[in-house]
């Protein structure tokens, strides 16, 4: 039996691509996955500063009223004392619960039914009482002489009460 002869024909070199691993995603897929990824983050950074800021903010904004309330001690006068008590509160209620009360007349927060909502009802109704009995003293003519020695320590246990509150919202029952 003869041999078949070799055949000096060269082959050409089989495509080894399909064999070769093969990349999971494209590089723009990795681009933005990574993209996505470091948004994330800075999103969450950025929530969490937020968050400490208005904590801090809230306790400067405490603090400050603390020290409004007992140098508003040394005032005489009715008019001063009230318009400092009041705005100490005001102060103090603009920043910690973002109300606008600071900027609006006794009557316009009086017909504002949302004033102070985040606040409890008890609450709201002792501040919303400390705030007429101010408007009185301020704006009403007082020929007899006024206890002032009640209202900083009022304005104290409000103040204390109300920064006592947590400011952020309850999520509501399903």
């Amino acid at each position: 039996m003869e041999e078949p002869q070799p055949s000096l024909e060269l082959r050409d070199i089989p495509d080894v691509a399909p064999l070769l691993p093969r990349d999971w995603w494209p590089w723009w897929a990795w681009l933005t996955l990574a993209a996505t990824v470091a948004l994330l983050w800075l999103l969450i950074r950025w929530i969490m500063h937020r968050n400490v800021s208005q904590t801090s903010l809230r306790r400067l904004a405490y603090d400050r009223a603390m020290q409004s309330l007992e140098s508003a001690k040394s005032l005489t006068d009715v008019v001063s004392l009230c318009t400092a008590l009041s705005l100490t509160l005001r102060h103090y209620l603009a920043v910690a619960c973002s109300d606008p009360a600071l900027y609006e007349t006794h009557e316009e927060l009086l017909v504002r039914h949302q004033a102070f909502a985040d606040l409890p009802d008890t609450l709201r109704h002792s501040l919303g009482e400390f705030f007429s009995t101010l408007c009185r003293y301020k704006y009403a003519p007082c020929e007899e002489i006024v206890d002032l020695s009640l209202l900083v320590p009022q304005a104290t246990a409000l103040l204390q009460q109300i920064h006592a509150v947590d400011p952020r919202p309850v999520p509501a029952a399903s």
